[in-house]
């Protein structure tokens, strides 16, 4: 099904700029569209929309974070390879990782991937690509919904 813009798009281009496969296209101040071919389902547009106007595969509204929140990759570098893999650091689309060798070689192996996070969407790419289990993007995806839950009413179960 793929992501889509809601009508209340106000155009101001914020998703077009984070898209990391260039799937969002529209006018300055005009409702803008995602194409479904190549939208991978990362999310990456719905952080950062103002009025969150943009649903996921499941219909559900994507919730809007402020910059210091936005989503990001996080090595485990005691998982992370390095050299001689380097998944993660080509699939990348923002160059937002790099082999880090400044640490000790380890066998035939050195390095490990680090993440320039100015640079990182959170569109889960370098994630997916890891074999190792070396890398997520935190926070997970569930995290990025706009759920407004009903609260709980509290039962006193002692006044029987």
């Amino acid at each position: 099904m793929g992501y889509k813009i809601l009508d209340w798009c106000i155009g101001c281009t914020a998703c077009v700029k984070r898209c990391p496969t260039d799937a969002i296209t529209g006018e300055r101040n005009k409702i803008h569209i995602i194409d479904p071919d190549l939208c991978i389902d990362c999310g990456a547009c719905g952080v950062v929309c103002p009025v969150e106007c943009i649903a996921d595969e499941e219909g559900d509204i994507c919730k809007g974070f402020p910059r210091r929140e936005w989503p990001k990759a996080i090595v485990i570098e005691d998982n992370c390879i390095g050299s001689g893999c380097e998944l993660c650091i080509h699939i990348c689309p923002f160059d937002a990782l790099f082999l880090n060798t400044s640490g000790e070689r380890v066998g035939d192996f050195f390095g490990v991937a680090e993440v320039i996070e100015k640079r990182c969407t959170g569109c889960r790419l370098c994630e997916q690509a890891c074999g190792w289990s070396a890398i997520y993007i935190d926070p997970p995806r569930e995290a990025l919904k706009k759920r407004i839950f009903e609260p709980v009413e509290m039962v006193d179960t002692a006044a029987g």
